[in-house]
């Protein structure tokens, strides 16, 4: 059981896992670690977990059209990993296989109706289905001028942005364990220009409670855009 949360995810999120691996690619087997490594317990339960989802996430990389038929289930194992980077390795095939706002549209969902510890995981999952924007230089990263193409793919998804800007607003004033809030604090800004004016008491509220424990929420309070945070440098000059 991790801090920021409750519940055992990494049985549910194996056990998914298992399923999809039995259904796709029945004689697959993990590797087993040399020693000394297996008698850690907890290394070899990792190593166990991960072995499975990189094996998945490459047979769906190499296979949408299968990526696209268990696309849903795949959807409930990513809300199961806690890995903040690995966790990639089942978003990426999933953009390319349903398009990015259908996996957008999931996550939030979950960041609304779902229980808090899946909340997070959406929240960590979210990163990763971002839009790159892509800049031809540094000085272009430095002056925010993305190209043309990258911010026209981020722009057919702010309402996307929009929504789970709002989920995680909402997450965040009903959430009493404070490391999730911690996640949740992730996904919105306070600035009353990012919502409809209904919302406005919402916003003042998630304000009061960040001003109370300012140190905790430092970056929320001081955060003053709302964009994707993925970025990279194009140097092929194409």
């Amino acid at each position: 059981m991790q801090a920021w949360t409750d519940g055992d995810l990494e049985t549910e999120f194996e056990q998914r896992l298992d399923e999809l691996l039995a259904e796709l690619c029945p004689d697959w087997r993990h590797p087993e670690l040399p020693e000394p490594y297996r008698s850690n317990d907890r290394f070899v339960a990792y190593n166990r977990r991960h072995a499975k989802r990189l094996h998945l996430g490459d047979l769906l990389a190499a296979r949408p059209e299968v990526a696209a038929a268990v696309a849903d289930r795949v959807l409930a194992v990513i809300v199961c990993d806690e890995d903040v980077s690995s966790n990639k390795q089942l978003i990426h095939p999933l953009l390319v296989a349903l398009g990015r706002r259908h996996v957008q549209r999931y996550l939030v969902s979950v960041i609304e109706t779902g229980p808090e510890h899946k909340k997070v995981c959406a929240v960590r999952a979210w990163y990763w289905s971002q839009v790159s924007l892509v800049y031809e230089s540094v000085e272009a990263l430095r002056a925010r001028r993305p190209t043309p193409t990258s911010r026209a793919a981020d722009d057919e998804v702010a309402d996307l942005r929009g929504l789970y800007r709002i989920a995680c607003l909402a997450a965040f004033l009903t959430c009493r364990h404070v490391a999730t809030r911690e996640w949740l604090a992730r996904g919105f800004i306070l600035k009353d220009e990012y919502y409809p004016a209904n919302l406005h008491d919402l916003v003042a509220q998630a304000r009061i409670i960040a001003e109370r424990d300012a140190h905790r929420y430092k970056d929320l309070l001081a955060k003053d855009d709302d964009g994707t945070n993925m970025a990279q440098l194009r140097f092929d000059g194409h």
